[in-house]
């Protein structure tokens, strides 16, 4: 919304105000706005006192026909041109404007619009009535239509049409019509024949809108007048525009300030109605009656609008079953008879807590002192003291139960008690006792459930099984006083308003509450901002017990208006004609301020690196209730739900990395419709040179190389200490090949040659013969030992290619007759490899075991032996189709036997892997692997050195597969 005042243009949003700033290098023709118009192509027309202006698109442009001259009205045609009604500053001439796509096309310049055009006003038919100072023209007829006034205007906006056709014009003398070429006077009340009308306005409703001078503002409709000055609420007497905006509320500013009228649910009854002191409780009487409690008394609405006093003394307030009107007060207990109020008999004076009358007539009291009363028609009352019932608390309401027509009592303890037939039950609190767990009404339901509410919430017990309806459940508020039940639903008084629950609604809650489950329902509040007040705060205790003390709190009467105790007031409510907003408010991102700048939304938008402090003003253009307009944002790019800030219409982020975001934001105005699209903000931050994308790059291509020259170096030094293991291995070898020879041997040889010297001396005889032989066994054991030396001196292989090596070895094993007869099948894959002498023996040797054991023990038809040499490591598999392995002997060996612990004993040493797969009946697979450091022999400088680590650092993967 949009307010011209002498300083400028204000832009509201029904919350805050904020002027307007033309773009840079444009102005104004002059800061005394005086006509506005918002056209349907998004463009705001601005009129001055010294020229006319348009903003569209963010570009103002002024137009030089209107310059030097004050702009008194605005309107847009059905044909998009706009008309500008006004006058020569400083001159004795009307002007009239039609601006058609930038062009200027001006009217008045022969004097013959008189002195100044006032107004202008487009009826229902597309015509345009034109307002001078003593004449209105129907503007472009054939032919021209003028009516002459009989008193002059002298205000703006003083005229508006009717559905009829006709057009009412507001004067010194009151009000005009004007229609059929005729000009007559429209009747006023009394009072008002004297008043000068400056502003008309009929609104969507019918309801026709007079500004006064210095009589505020009046509302005509339907025959009834009613008036708003600063008596009534309205800021200022004089008024000096009105504007009816798209949600149907009508703005009025005056010479103090800017009003807003709009319906409201609920009307208050006031002193005026003759209803004094402060509400406390109200009734609906069968015959239509309605009766009310306040601080001042008992009253009763006798015509419409219009309470007269019955009683001197606020009470509760209950309608038998025939009819008569009770009341139970401080003072004790009455009721009306004959228009005036009677005494109960037999009822003690003092303070009646609550009353309830059950299905036979009979009426029971609750005597805050004396007990409990029975009045049965035609008897004594029947007391029953509260020892005897077993009641300690002071009572706070009672309900009968139509379904056993038992008694409830509730308590301000909050406890129930259940009377039935003499027999008392109790019935456990709803929660633990405090001062505020006070039970505020019982009310029993057809269906075996009862509702109790209290400052918890609503409960509802049945079956035994008690369901909580409160914030959770969707309640606006906890604390709950009274209900009512109405064809379409549940009213609840709350101290946060009047809610109001539809059938539909609790009804899915009660079936989820049977269910053991949890739901939430919608619910329609009605507060302040509807008209109901809130009732008084808790932290006085003395007033709150006075005045939640008397009941009802609701009533419906019989035209099915709803009638409710607020606060200190009693407002009445119409169901069917509750205001409701069907207009979804449109969203507006306003500005992004970040680290204290401020940048107008707008595509591309970009900030600078290392943004700490960022927030997004937003708003939604509800003016209806803007205080209850409710939004939700979310932030694309960090938010990954959407956030619920209320009615706050800021957003705030911290310390946001750089990156692409899109701000989104939806509001809802006060009857709950959201507007799904929104607005959004598309905006960026740059990066810090340090938070760029090629800066990463090379922070982590300068990991990779250290992690890389690290993993080198790691490499390098396993190679060392693996080269100086398997050297300490050749080193020992070559060692225990010296004392072999040295000692042991030399010792053999010459015990050798004694033993042959004592054989050439020892005759023939038994002995001699077993003296040969152990010369014989001595000689093998040389020749067998000298073999040994030789095998530790070089390599045990007589080949140093490993396939050549496990091919003789294949051959040999099966030409042996002792084994079954087997194929044997040796493959090599990727090109052959110099092997390090160590690393090539033992694997070597750990073939040879696997093929001794498949040849000897599997009983194969078919042997293979794959070795493959590749960039990543030596692997050699020996399989056969064999009938295989127990899988306990693959994992631990048979007893007694050692080649299985010895193949995986020399795989650890050489830093190999050794696999095993085997299955009774299908075979068994044998596979070494052994990393392409440790396996493969370099030459560096003409010595031979080999790459690994010792077999200590990664020891040998033995897991066996069966």
């Amino acid at each position: 919304m949009w307010l011209a005042t002498p300083n400028g243009v204000l832009r509201f949003d029904g919350v805050r105000s904020v002027p307007w700033r033309a773009p840079a290098g444009a102005s104004l023709p002059d800061t005394n706005a005086r006509a506005l118009l918002g056209t349907r192509d998004g463009a705001l027309w601005i009129g001055t006192l010294r020229g006319l202006a348009r903003l569209k698109n963010g570009a103002l442009t002024v137009f030089p026909a209107l310059a030097g001259k004050a702009v008194n009205a605005i309107v847009e045609a059905s044909d998009g041109t706009i008309w500008v009604a006004g006058a020569v500053l400083g001159g004795d001439k009307g002007v009239l404007c039609a601006v058609r796509e930038g062009a200027s096309e001006c009217h008045g310049d022969d004097g013959s619009l008189g002195r100044s055009v006032l107004g202008l006003y487009q009826d229902t038919s597309n015509a345009l009535w034109v307002a001078g100072t003593d004449r209105i023209w129907k503007w472009g007829g054939q032919p021209e239509v003028s009516y002459a006034l009989p008193v002059p205007l002298y205000t703006l906006e003083s005229m508006t049409g009717t559905p009829d056709g006709a057009l009412v014009v507001g004067t010194r003398g009151g009000l005009l019509r004007l229609a059929n070429g005729m000009v007559e006077t429209l009747p006023l009340p009394e009072w008002g024949k004297d008043l000068s009308v400056n502003r008309v306005r009929l609104d969507r409703d019918g309801a026709l809108w007079l500004g006064a001078a210095d009589h505020g503002l009046l509302r005509l409709y339907k025959g009834r007048v009613d008036t708003y000055t600063p008596a009534q609420g309205l800021s200022g007497e004089q008024v000096l525009a009105t504007f009816e905006d798209r949600e149907g509320s009508l703005w009025v500013s005056t010479s103090k300030g800017l009003d807003q009228f709009r319906p409201m649910a609920a009307a208050a009854q006031t002193r005026a109605q003759g209803l004094k002191g402060r509400a406390r409780s109200i009734l609906a009487a069968r015959d239509g009656s309605l009766w009310a409690t306040t601080t001042g008394g008992v009253y009763q609405m006798t015509r419409p609008q219009y309470w007269e006093a019955r009683h001197s003394a606020p009470a509760s307030l209950l309608e038998d079953r025939r009819g008569a009107i009770w009341m139970a007060s401080n003072a004790g207990l009455g009721h009306f008879e004959g228009g005036r109020y009677v005494a109960a008999a037999g009822i003690p004076a003092g303070p009646v807590d609550a009353m309830a009358e059950d299905a036979k007539g009979n009426l029971w009291v609750a005597h805050q002192t004396a007990g409990l009363f029975r009045l049965s028609p035609g008897r004594e009352p029947e007391p029953t003291p509260w020892t005897s019932i077993g009641v300690s608390a002071r009572v706070s309401t009672m309900a009968v139960d139509s379904a056993d027509d038992s008694l409830w009592l509730g308590l301000w303890s909050g406890d129930m008690v259940n009377l039935r037939e003499g027999r008392v039950r109790n019935l456990a609190p709803l929660q633990n006792a405090t001062q505020w767990t006070r039970i505020n009404q019982l009310r029993p339901e057809p269906d075996g459930s009862l509702w109790v509410t209290n400052m918890t919430g609503l409960t509802r017990i049945k079956n035994g099984r008690a369901a909580r309806l409160d914030e959770a459940g969707g309640l606006p508020c906890d604390r709950v006083f009274w209900t009512l039940v109405d064809p379409h639903g549940l009213w609840l008084s709350a101290p946060c308003g009047l809610m109001r629950i539809r059938r539909e609604e609790l009804d899915a809650w009660s079936a989820a509450a049977d269910r053991g489950a949890q739901a939430k329902v919608k619910v329609q509040l009605l507060d302040q901002w509807d008209g109901v007040r809130q009732a008084v705060s808790l932290s006085t205790l003395s007033q709150f017990l006075i005045n939640y003390n008397f009941t009802p709190k609701l009533a419906r009467s019989s035209d099915g208006l709803v009638w409710a105790v607020t606060g200190d007031d009693i407002v009445r409510i119409d169901p069917a004609r509750l205001p409701l907003n069907d207009v979804p408010p449109p969203v507006r991102v306003e500005q992004l301020v970040s680290d204290d700048k401020v940048y107008e939304p707008r595509a591309g938008l970009q900030l600078p690196a290392l943004q700490h402090n960022l927030a997004i003003d937003y708003t939604a253009l509800s003016f209806a209730v803007p205080e209850k307009v409710r939004f939700r944002y979310k932030l694309e790019g960090r938010d990954t739900d959407w956030h619920d800030p209320g009615q706050r219409r800021q957003a705030f982020y911290t310390d946001l990395p750089p990156g692409h975001y899109r701000f989104r934001v939806m509001a809802a105005n006060e009857s709950g419709l959201w507007n799904q699209k929104g607005d959004t903000l598309d905006f960026s931050i740059a990066p810090a040179w340090w938070q760029t994308n090629v800066f990463r790059a090379t922070f982590v291509l300068a990991v990779l190389m250290i992690l890389y020259g690290l993993h080198r170096l790691r490499l390098a030094q396993l190679s060392r200490r693996f080269s100086m293991s398997l050297e300490a291995r050749v080193n020992e070898r070559l060692r225990i090949a010296r004392e072999l020879h040295d000692t042991l041997l030399q010792t053999f040889q010459g015990l050798v040659l004694r033993l042959q010297t004592a054989h050439q001396l020892m005759p023939e005889s038994e002995g001699r013969r077993i003296l040969e032989e152990g010369i014989d066994q001595a000689a093998d054991a040389i020749t067998e030992g000298r073999d040994a030396v030789q095998g530790l001196r070089a390599t045990a292989t007589e080949t140093s290619d490993l396939a050549d090596a496990v091919r003789a070895l294949g051959q040999v094993l099966a030409a042996d007759p002792a084994t079954p007869s087997a194929r044997l099948g040796v493959e090599v894959h990727g090109r052959a490899r110099s092997l390090h002498p160590i690393v090539r023996d033992d694997a070597f040797r750990i073939v040879g075991e696997a093929l001794r054991n498949a040849f000897r023990h599997a009983a194969p038809t078919r042997v293979e032996v794959e070795i493959r040499y590749d960039d990543r490591q030596l692997s050699v598999r020996v399989r056969d189709d064999g009938k295989g392995m127990d899988p306990r002997v693959v994992r631990r060996g048979r007893e007694g036997h050692f080649g299985l612990h010895g193949m995986r004993e020399r795989a650890k040493l050489i830093g190999g892997a050794l696999t095993f797969w085997s299955r009774l009946d299908a075979g068994t697979a044998v596979e070494l692997t052994v990393p392409a450091a440790r396996a493969y022999a370099t030459e560096s400088g003409g010595a031979r050195s080999e790459q690994g680590g010792t077999a200590n650092d990664h020891p040998a993967d033995t897991t066996s597969h069966s």
